[in-house]
């Protein structure tokens, strides 16, 4: 609702309000005058006396009780609301920016979407199936054997690496005496060979 539309809602209150204490001020003048005329009347007793006071047809046009309680009290009035309590009502801008922020809501298209996203997800069912499944499998209580033999066998491991290494230091230091060997076998039969060429 505009403000335009609040103030002429206002205005016409504000009217009827003026009318209806208009009509209330005259049915107080029309008593006074009828009271007057009642006592004019007892102090004058001629016709043309009484041309100056008004009729009973004088009266029809004024508005009697009947005619008054077609319009609005004062008491009528105040369940109307006033300017200050329309000011609390949300403006064409304040629902404008309602708006607006109703847009980062989620969309029924969205909320659908989703729902059928989620049907890929695991189900309460899925999941009291594996973990079902999970009970077959080894737990860590059953693999520390395992892990005890794999430490073992590190150890092991590493013993035999060490003797692997000394012995290729055995083997290297066979082949170095070999090779000398060879050499001291070679120098002999050189020796020899000299010999038997002396002797022949």
């Amino acid at each position: 609702m505009s403000e335009e539309k609040l103030d002429l809602i206002l205005s016409e209150l504000q009217s009827l309000n003026s009318r209806v204490t208009s009509l209330e001020t005259n049915q107080l003048l029309m008593r006074d005058e009828l009271r007057v005329t009642q006592e004019a009347m007892s102090q004058f007793t001629t016709k043309d006396d009484l041309k100056n006071f008004a009729t009973k047809d004088d009266f029809k046009r004024f508005a009697t009780k009947e005619d008054l309680k077609n319009f609005a009290t004062k008491d009528d009035l105040k369940n109307f609301a006033t300017k200050e309590d329309l000011e609390n009502f949300a403006t064409k801008n304040d629902m404008l920016e309602l708006r607006s922020e109703l847009k980062n809501f989620a969309t029924k298209d969205d909320m659908l979407e989703l729902r059928s996203e989620l049907k890929n997800f695991a189900t309460k069912d899925d999941l009291q199936e594996l973990r079902n499944e999970l009970k077959n499998f080894a737990t860590k209580e059953d693999l520390q054997p395992i892990y005890n033999d794999l430490t073992h066998l590190k150890e092991e491991q590493s013993v035999i690496k060490q003797a692997v290494l000394e012995t290729k230091d055995e083997v290297n230091e066979l082949k170095q005496s070999q090779a000398s060997v060879h050499q001291i076998i070679g120098e002999h039969e050189i020796s020899l060979r000299n010999i038997r060429n002396h002797i022949l």
